[in-house]
């Protein structure tokens, strides 16, 4: 098509979501295989999430942003969070609440990027609010790590704040699918 430039999908930041993508099994691997070196999974979750900041920011500041990269890397983001909260609620069965409201949000993220689609709408993209979800369950995902024998008080308190920030995600994504009802 003339006019228009090809996209690079081998792009850095699109090769730095799908790299997040092979980590999970590593995490998972680590985590049930090696419990004695929690660190391995530590460092497996914290290089997800930097190379989650990185490929953000080389994808703007270099214009590499894709219509690829717009779907892989939250993909990444989402595949994650599932995967540890699952691998981190079976040893901490107290978490299922946390899991429960990860699935409602992203089925109902889902449904409503399937609505705005349908519709001929551009996807919504991701939002500040989405952004700092993600940044405050990946520490209390840390943290779940790090302390397992922590207080039931603490435990509680964290599961708290990853639901809290959950659901606020949740209602602020919702409002940005009303708004495009609306236009």
């Amino acid at each position: 098509m003339q006019g228009q430039e090809k996209e690079n999908n081998f792009s850095i930041p699109n090769m730095m979501s799908a790299f997040r993508i092979l980590l999970i099994p590593v995490f998972v691997l680590a985590y049930f295989l090696r419990p004695d070196a929690v660190w391995i999974s530590v460092m497996t979750l914290a290089i997800s999430g930097i190379t989650d900041v990185v490929d953000g920011i080389i994808a703007r500041k270099f214009h590499m942003i894709t219509q690829l990269g717009k779907v892989l890397d939250p993909v990444a983001d989402k595949l994650t969070q599932a995967t540890v909260c699952v691998c981190l609620t079976i040893s901490h069965p107290q978490l299922l609440i946390l899991l429960v409201v990860l699935g409602i949000k992203e089925l109902t993220m889902m449904c409503g990027g399937i609505y705005v689609l349908k519709t001929g709408h551009k996807p919504i993209s991701a939002k500040w609010f989405g952004k700092l979800c993600t940044c405050v369950l990946f520490g209390v995902f840390m943290l779940f790590l790090l302390f397992p024998n922590m207080g039931a008080g603490q435990m509680y308190g964290l599961i708290g704040v990853g639901v809290v920030f959950a659901a606020f995600s949740l209602i602020m994504y919702i409002s940005e699918f009303f708004k495009i009802k609306k236009s």
